[in-house]
């Protein structure tokens, strides 16, 4: 087998010609390889394949891994990708580099990252087993990131928004809270993947379970999104956005959501990850109560959905957490913090129909007292208690506690 520059001239105009006839990634590496006899894989930016093209004896056991499950395993990942460094190796170099250390130890080899317009879009290696290959394999390896990368972008196969493959395994943890039920379970990503409160989660599917277009909104939101983990199972989007601005969703993010038929539903904002659960359930219910209701195109919080949520969900699929409203359990806290009864007299309060004077009766304490007591809750909830939404909704929550609960 000849390795020679004129060789190498020779499959660049041979590997020109092949592309520029639209062919597959995977036509390009057999090409390749039939050309070179040089096991080489072509893998995303999470390691997963695109393609291989060498004999079925491969003894790299990383590869075997990778050509015949798709994919390594989150250990592999974590202990050798990312904590010996091989990632961050390649990415920090525009060109391809040899490995002769960590995972590669006893399979030297070449790896070059593929990019378009500067996003990390998948890694070629090439694997060579005679010391005096390697700077002939540095030059393959360049040449063939250049053509991954235009066939990428021809036919259509970028990977729009690449992501870290610590930051993906992490989200597809993270909102696995079957086996991942706290925090600490995550520890290991959480220290690469730097997320920063506030935190809000948002669950989203297609109004018309239309695939394509469900790919283009996801696409879009991953594109627009700054500060954003995505995690895609049962025909549903979850989103996880962190180090909101004001804590508030992004103006991008709700026109998309404006422009799109989509049901969306969005937790309240939270600063502590140790609760996860509590507001993924939010958005769920949110986004549940928004298909019940037939309300698309509009991005439902969970607050403000509460009352019909009661009303269309049974009240033992509600975490106990989630009973109970933030200006509600406010009134709790204080009371407890206090000793005072808040949230007692709004309770009765509300079901007097918000008449002063047969609640002070009914509580056995004077006027001026109750109307303190009543201007402290509307200061500590930030909200109107005798507007007639606002009664209606706590009079039903007070209500929904004491079935549930048994608090009164």
């Amino acid at each position: 087998m000849e390795y020679s520059e004129n060789k190498l001239l020779e499959f660049t105009k041979k590997a020109i010609e092949t592309v520029s006839q639209g062919c597959r990634i995977e036509e390009l590496a057999q090409l390749t390889y039939q050309i070179f006899k040089l096991p080489l894989i072509v893998a995303d930016p999470g390691y997963r394949l695109i393609a291989y093209a060498g004999g079925e004896n491969i003894h790299d056991p990383y590869w075997q891994q990778i050509i015949y499950s798709g994919e390594p395993t989150d250990h592999t990942i974590m202990k050798f990708y990312i904590d010996d460094g091989l990632m961050e190796a390649i990415t920090g170099s525009n060109e391809a580099i040899y490995i002769d250390w960590g995972v590669c130890v006893d399979y030297p080899q070449t790896c070059g990252p593929i990019y378009i317009d500067n996003n990390l879009e998948g890694f070629v290696s090439i694997l060579f087993m005679r010391e005096e290959l390697l700077e002939f394999s540095l030059k393959l390896n360049n040449l063939l990131r250049q053509f991954c990368a235009i066939l990428m972008q021809s036919n259509n196969y970028r990977l729009t928004h690449a992501i870290n493959p610590v930051k993906e395994l992490l989200a597809q943890k993270f909102f696995d809270i079957e086996n991942y039920v706290d925090a600490a379970s995550l520890e290991d990503y959480l220290k690469i993947v730097q997320l920063k409160a506030s935190y809000c989660i948002v669950v989203l599917s297609q109004k018309n379970h239309d695939s394509m277009l469900f790919s283009r909104l996801k696409s879009q939101i991953v594109k627009e999104c700054q500060n954003l983990l995505y995690y895609e199972k049962e025909q549903k989007l979850y989103l996880l956005f962190h180090q909101l601005r004001d804590s508030k969703l992004s103006p991008a993010f709700l026109q998309l959501i404006r422009q799109s038929e989509c049901y969306c539903g969005a937790s309240t904002v939270f600063d502590s990850l140790d609760q996860r659960a509590v507001f993924i359930q939010q958005a769920e219910i949110a986004r549940d109560t928004a298909q019940s209701l037939n309300t698309s195109s509009q991005c439902i919080a969970f607050s403000e959905c509460l009352t019909e949520a009661f009303l269309l969900h049974p009240l033992k699929a509600f975490k106990k957490e989630n009973l109970m409203p933030e200006e509600i359990h406010t009134l709790f806290a204080y009371d407890e913090v206090h000793e005072t009864e808040l949230a007692k007299t709004l309770s009765v309060y509300l079901q007097l129909r918000n008449d002063i004077n047969k609640t002070a009766k009914k509580l056995h304490v004077h006027r001026n007292t109750l109307i303190y007591r009543l201007n402290k809750i509307r200061d500590l909830a930030g909200v109107e208690i005798d507007d007639p939404e606002v009664a209606w909704r706590f009079q039903l929550i007070f209500r929904v506690l004491e079935v549930s609960t048994g608090r009164k």
